[in-house]
């Protein structure tokens, strides 16, 4: 079925992150009296990098988990996760979460007597091998560490996030229809082809996807065969009205390529 109005999606409770957060105040500022109190403990984590390529896909984590007065908590169990960012679909302006997330859990680490903790060669991608359900990517990493100093259940723990850019290599989408004029019965056939320099991996099996309506991500699909040929059908409606050709590569390190169709519903005119 067409993806329509998805589900938000979070990881790591996110909607938690400003628990354990201190309050900012001027100096000789009285706190309100809802201001939530100081944190007692403190995490930070960084990258390596803040962009990777189709051909630099790691990146090494590093952080610290201190508290409140800046004193290192040693021997602290950290939990690492990481998040490949895609945009929400969402026409309808609704307050639905705009981000839709692959997340995966790294393990933990513990911190030395420093407070410090470090995870090396970690690679800022997907890790299925399917397509993913989430069309329209991002092309960002998010990497999450998590430090719960007492009941897990408490919902109450200590956050820190980095991102890391995504830098895909460009694909291309070519195409020709079977008409520019429609009516509701007619069915649209599109032919076309996804291509992207060689030497990145096969173009066999990517999907593309064929929107003649606004509120739908697609209406119809397909994939491409071993040259990247493809053709796409879909039944119209008396309604549609936008005509849009998209492609949504598995590697999220080639860019999808999208065409506006010069197709006109003459049924709804």
């Amino acid at each position: 079925m067409p993806l329509a109005r998805p589900a938000a999606t979070a990881a790591l409770a996110l909607a938690t992150l400003a628990v354990g957060m201190a309050p900012a105040h001027g100096s000789g500022t009285r706190a309100a009296p809802n201001d939530p109190p100081p944190a007692d403990f403190t995490v930070t984590l960084s990258s390596s990098a803040t962009a990777t390529d189709y051909a630099n896909r790691t990146v090494d984590l590093a952080g610290t988990v201190t508290r409140a007065d800046g004193t290192p908590v040693a021997d602290a169990p950290v939990q690492i996760g990481k998040s490949v960012l895609y945009n929400t679909w969402n026409p309808w302006g609704d307050p639905i979460d705009p981000t839709e997330r692959e997340h995966l859990g790294l393990g933990t680490v513990r911190t030395d007597g420093e407070g410090r903790f470090t995870l090396s060669n970690v690679t800022a991608d997907r890790w299925q091998d399917k397509a993913s359900d989430f069309l329209f990517p991002r092309h960002r990493v998010e990497f999450q560490a998590t430090y719960d100093p007492a009941d897990p259940d408490d919902i109450h723990f200590f956050y820190a996030d980095t991102r890391v850019d995504v830098r895909p290599v460009a694909s291309t989408l070519t195409y020709k229809v079977n008409k520019t004029k429609v009516r509701a019965g007619d069915t649209l056939v599109v032919k076309g082809r996804v291509t992207w320099p060689a030497g990145h991996g096969p173009v066999a099996g990517t999907q593309v996807l064929l929107r003649t309506y606004f509120e739908s991500a697609y209406n119809a699909r397909t994939t491409t065969d071993a040259r990247g040929n493809f053709t796409v059908r879909a039944k119209i409606r008396g309604y549609d009205k936008e005509f849009v050709l998209f492609s949504a590569p598995k590697d999220y390190y080639i860019a999808g390529a999208s065409k506006d169709l010069p197709v006109k519903n003459v049924s709804t005119s």
